[in-house]
């Protein structure tokens, strides 16, 4: 008879959880298991095993394999983990919900028709990446909103997402640099656009806060790993770094630039993508994350490496050409070197 109190203790870190389940699809050795929970150290492991007590035997064959008694505690494992996400998936009625959270659901909601309104109407874009950036903000937002009334987890991403998504946006400010004093002539697009990313802020910073991460079952216990954070650092800022690139066009033989008025629709696309990748591999989604960064980031280096090189080129920097393009070829690069280390993040797990 195992002691309730030995066995909660051994199903109480979520490693051993994991070699609970990956021994119930197939026995396996000590070095098929490491590699597949993927824990550097091998002390770790065997730490973990020993932990595991009687739910856990060593086979005549040499593997690892469950006990009756830890094919019964998975069975409770499991059982509890259907519970939970059955519970989480409840709609909570707006009365009964957070205040965070209702507070969060009408700020997306108020958001997407806002900015729904302001593309369509005020700034009437008419090209089709600006028809099929304003949809996907609006998908984003519906989803969002519904999603956090509706007590999701993935409703916690979308947010972080249409966010990312408007303040990449709100970069085409970049252009009033050039003559601000329009900033804040009548119909300028510039101070409403501002109150969008303002609130943007402000949705981001209700959406990091412990209290709703709990009320839509965000498990916070698990950090990203550092290959992950550059992961995710190097896609965001390669999106920004193409988007700038994208609106500024170097002043043949002279060190400065000007912003560009004739701006390339499709590598501003790709920027965006690109960032929103980079948030994606931050909230802990790294295969949707880096898959978008790199799939959009082999569009651009060929044309993001000459915008670095251009600029390079055009102030009077002829005699390192080379360099130029090695930086450009480099340059180009962040995302797919991103996006491959987030992948690689995919089987790390909490040890």
């Amino acid at each position: 008879m195992v002691d309730p109190a030995e066995l909660f203790e051994a199903i109480s870190h979520p490693a051993r959880i994991r070699i609970l389940k990956a021994l119930k699809k197939q026995p396996s050795s000590f070095a098929s298991l490491k590699r597949q929970l993927d824990i550097d150290s091998s002390g770790n492991l065997d730490y973990h095993l020993k932990k595991l007590g009687e739910l856990v035997t060593v086979r005549q064959d040499g593997l690892y394999g469950l006990t009756d008694v830890g094919k019964e505690a998975l069975l409770s494992i499991e059982a509890v983990e259907m519970w939970t996400e059955m519970e989480r998936r409840k709609i909570r009625v707006p009365s009964k919900m957070l205040k965070e959270a209702l507070f969060l659901g009408l700020l997306e909601l108020c958001t997407t028709i806002s900015i729904f309104w302001f593309f369509f109407v005020v700034a009437q874009v008419m090209s089709f990446w600006g028809y099929f950036l304003s949809a996907v903000m609006l998908l984003l937002g519906a989803y969002s909103t519904l999603g956090i009334f509706t007590q999701q987890e993935w409703s916690w991403r979308a947010v972080l997402v249409k966010s990312a998504l408007v303040m990449l946006m709100s970069l085409f400010l970049l252009n009033y640099l050039e003559q601000p004093e329009k900033i804040l002539q009548p119909g300028s697009w510039a101070v409403t656009y501002g109150v969008f990313v303002a609130a943007e802020v402000i949705a981001v910073a209700v959406a990091l806060r412990h209290s709703l991460k709990e009320f839509l079952g965000i498990k916070s216990t698990v950090r990203l790993s550092l290959r992950a954070v550059v992961a995710g650092l190097l896609s965001m800022s390669s999106g920004i770094l193409l988007i700038i690139l994208e609106s500024m066009q170097p002043l043949s033989g002279e060190a400065s630039t000007v912003f560009n008025s004739s701006i390339n629709d499709t590598t501003i696309l790709c920027g965006l993508a690109i960032g929103v990748g980079g948030v994606l591999i931050l909230t802990k989604s790294y295969a949707l994350g880096a898959v978008i960064s790199i799939v959009f980031g082999l569009y651009p280096p060929p044309q993001f490496g000459f915008h670095v090189y251009d600029l390079i080129y055009s102030g009077n920097y002829a005699a390192i050409g080379p360099i130029a393009i090695l930086i450009a070829v480099v340059a180009g690069s962040l995302p797919i070197i991103g996006g491959i280390l987030a992948l690689l993040s995919i089987r790390k797990i909490p040890e």
